[in-house]
């Protein structure tokens, strides 16, 4: 039988190999498509930007929020109707057109370019303000290596410091924050350095595009659950781990009637796995032709899950440990920033060997960090290479670097006194209703434009699997649904409380002292004890001896605050009806792309064929 074959005397045999030679002198004609170099590269790159900085810093504090298992129940709702549907969507799109979220749009329909331009806007402004946070983790992870650490002890008498050590250290050691988002002040010189190691970090790992940064991953996708796994494992033998665990898995049945858990639980496997920056479309452009879409978001979306309830028992351990020795509540957890530099930054202080745990910790965070910004580069730099014909003639490294270097001095000014303002303010608005925008626009194009049916078809035929009711109802009911009420409770929440947490310093002042930023009416629910207080001009005098439970309080955006905040949703979203009628001007999309793209699976598969037949 393999004479048979190997002569070409199987007419069967002849049929495919005719086709695929079509196939391959078509694709001689155009540029060649870069391929990751082993399929661990793939999937760990997938891994790499989907498990992030969010799995361990935002999802223990939504538990804590919404009653521990109430929201690890709404969340594996979630994630079986939203994040599991459109993370497979994402990924056959782009093994299907081999093209970025823009190239994909284009081949569907001309006027859905606008949709990758918007992911294109989305990726630059989240990396600008991405790679601020990985400079704050470098500091942190530098001044891990003194002993003791610095956040540990009082080098002042300033009484901020002696009211609480960590919070002192956070607020006027490491950001020098300013009292409003209106002062910028002046640049932290040790943050500037801490931004030129992390942008020249990133430069390194995506110098060469996936050939580099495929290489990297080995490294730093795995590294993370390493020092997971050892944290765990020393959360576990602290006094006061057993209560935070308890808490952290302990329902409270009633909060799943609070809509704002179903919110916040879509929005954190949406933003978890990465959904709408367009990363996981690129990333499977670069895959072969008959890649099974099913399994690797499968593996990939249980492997992010998964990672977040690691997370989970190992921040709750430590936090359980943090109320053992201080008294610190659980629901004073914090999110972002005040769980990571105040809340764990604090209980790691007050461990045996704290700058161990405290190197561990931080290097975790920076590897997730760094692996999540890898995709939304990478997916960026894509599509704007596809946008840009002329940019195929620049070197890719010489692109990267004046790329990144463009971007180190858009992020300049995150290095200075008010940069957390203006950090908080792009994550707030630059990202989060764009995004949604984005995987609302990927169904439409797929649903209603491209077929659904068409689409299903194509996923058996390249994977084998049997697309059922439920992948089909998700993908024309649930997952718009969805996306419709998180968009419509975003708008809602955004627009009734325009406002940003300032700073107003620590309190433990003594009877007579003026409160550090006077201009702001101090409001009683911020003090451990009622007192009462005169208020004489633009100056608040304090009566009794009292202390402040926050640092910052929330107050209403200035004019330019807000100014800034409509630029930013506005500007990704405009691209939308730009993109739209750059499309229609310059048609170089539906008729051409279709003959560029496959028009159906047999071809993308016919190299697997021959492969089987020769080997019979």
């Amino acid at each position: 039988m393999y004479a048979v074959y190997a002569t070409g005397r199987n007419p069967r045999f002849n049929q495919f190999k005719n086709r695929a030679s079509f196939i391959k002198k078509e694709v001689k004609s155009e540029d060649k498509q870069e391929q990751w170099g082993s399929k661990s590269e793939y999937i760990l790159s997938l891994i790499g930007f989907a498990v992030g900085i969010g799995n361990i810093w935002r999802f223990p504090y939504l538990c804590q929020k919404h009653g521990g298992g109430a929201f690890l129940f709404a969340y594996v709702v979630m994630v079986l109707i939203e994040g599991l549907p459109l993370f497979c969507l994402e990924l056959h799109i782009g093994n299907h057109f081999k093209k970025s979220v823009s190239g994909s749009m284009r081949h569907i329909k001309k006027g859905l370019v606008g949709v990758g331009w918007c992911t294109i806007t989305v990726c630059f402004l989240c990396s600008v303000y991405y790679n601020s946070i990985i400079m704050w983790i470098i500091r942190y992870l530098f001044e891990s290596f003194v002993n003791p650490l610095p956040w540990a002890e009082c080098k002042t008498d300033h009484i901020c410091c002696q009211e609480d050590k960590t919070q002192y250290y956070w607020y006027y050691e490491h950001l020098r924050l300013s009292g409003s988002i209106l002062e910028l002040g002046s640049f932290n010189p040790t943050l500037v350095v801490c931004l030129i190691i992390a942008w020249v970090t990133i430069f390194v790992c995506i110098s060469r595009g996936i050939k580099s940064s495929g290489k990297v991953v080995y490294f730093s996708a795995t590294a993370p659950y390493v020092v997971l796994i050892i944290l765990l494992f020393r959360g576990a033998t602290l006094e006061g781990a057993k209560d935070g665990i308890i808490y952290f898995l302990q329902p409270e049945a009633k909060k799943l009637h609070d809509l704002s858990l179903w919110s916040d639980a879509a929005s954190q496997i949406f933003y978890s796995l990465g959904i709408g920056f367009g990363a996981i479309v690129s990333f499977a452009s670069f895959t072969k032709n008959c890649d099974n879409v099913i399994r690797d978001s499968i593996i990939i979306t249980v492997v992010n899950c998964s990672t977040s309830v690691l997370g989970g028992f190992v921040i709750f351990s430590i936090v359980g440990y943090r109320k053992h020795m201080t008294g610190a509540d659980f629901n004073q957890l914090g999110s972002g920033p005040g769980l990571a530099f105040v809340a764990i930054a604090e209980a790691v202080a007050n461990m045996h060997i704290s700058p161990l745990w405290a190197v561990l910790f931080y290097s975790m965070l920076l590897l997730l960090g760094v692996d999540s910004l890898f995709g939304l580069m990478e997916s960026m730099l894509h599509q704007l290479r596809e946008e840009i014909p002329a940019l195929k003639r620049i070197k890719k490294h010489g692109l990267n670097a004046c790329v990144c270097f463009f971007m180190f001095l858009l992020a300049l000014p995150t290095a200075t006194n008010g940069g957390q303002y203006m950090i908080n303010l792009m994550d707030t608005w630059a990202v989060a209703i764009p995004l949604l925008v984005v995987a609302l626009g990927e169904l439409i194009a797929i649903v209603w434009f491209y077929g659904i049916h068409r689409f299903t078809r194509e996923v058996r035929e390249k994977t084998g699997f049997q697309i059922g009711w439920y992948w089909q109802i998700c993908w024309v009911v649930l997952s718009p649904l969805v996306l419709l009420v998180l968009m419509g409770f975003s708008i809602v929440s955004y627009f009734s409380d325009m406002g940003y947490s300032q700073f107003v310093g620590c309190a433990g002042m003594s009877s007579g002292q003026a409160y550090p930023n006077g201009s702001m009416i101090i409001s009683p629910k911020l003090f451990n004890a009622s007192s009462d207080y005169n208020v004489t001009g633009n100056r608040t005098v304090i009566d009794l001896d009292i202390s402040y439970k926050e640092w910052t309080v929330w107050t209403d955006l200035p004019t330019a605050g807000v100014v800034a905040a409509f630029f930013l949703l506005v500007t990704p979203l405009l691209t939308l009806p730009l993109g739209a009628l750059f499309g229609f001007l310059f048609p170089h999309s539906t008729e051409e792309g279709r003959k560029q793209a496959p028009s159906s699976n047999l071809e993308p598969c016919l190299e697997t064929e021959e492969m089987t037949a020769d080997g019979i």
